[in-house]
């Protein structure tokens, strides 16, 4: 059985592709438990509760036109929601390179950060709004184009 070695992942924040600026990626999926513990058991009950999942990236901060601050800082300003997704690895979609995707926003963000003579990062969380993120195996179809009269 095959292993995946990440080494080519697709990361897009924004519409604004990032992926040559990310040294670690984390699709976190989860629901927020509810104990339904009564007294006719011998032990405890659970259910799940509403989905509470995020994205956690470290970038390797660049400060230039369309990289990771001119992103990251407006979608943090103007307090946005924006699409993020992430596929294993940089080809297209499909049932061995699934995406996750969610509509986002950016709660906290340290634009400057590192030690003296060390790489500048920045680890940031992006929290999934409402559906939580979504896997997807195959590409989205192309639109419909409207007849012209």
């Amino acid at each position: 059985m095959g292993k995946l070695i990440l080494k080519d992942c697709f990361i897009e924040v924004d519409g604004e592709e990032l992926s040559d600026h990310v040294s670690s990626v984390e699709v976190q999926l989860s629901k927020q438990e509810i104990d339904t513990t009564n007294l006719g058991g011998d032990g405890r009950e659970r259910a799940h509760g509403l989905k509470d999942d995020q994205f956690t990236l470290n970038f390797q901060q660049n400060y230039d036109a369309e990289s990771v601050d001119a992103t990251l800082y407006p979608l943090w300003d103007e307090e946005q929601e924006f699409t993020v997704r992430v596929r294993p690895k940089s080809v297209d979609v499909g049932p061995s390179n699934p995406e996750y995707s969610g509509t986002c926003i950016l709660l906290s963000y340290s634009p400057v950060s590192g030690d003296v003579g060390a790489l500048s990062t920045t680890s940031v969380t992006f929290h999934a709004q409402r559906e939580g993120i979504s896997r997807a195996t195959a590409a989205a179809p192309a639109p419909t184009p409207t007849p012209t009269e």
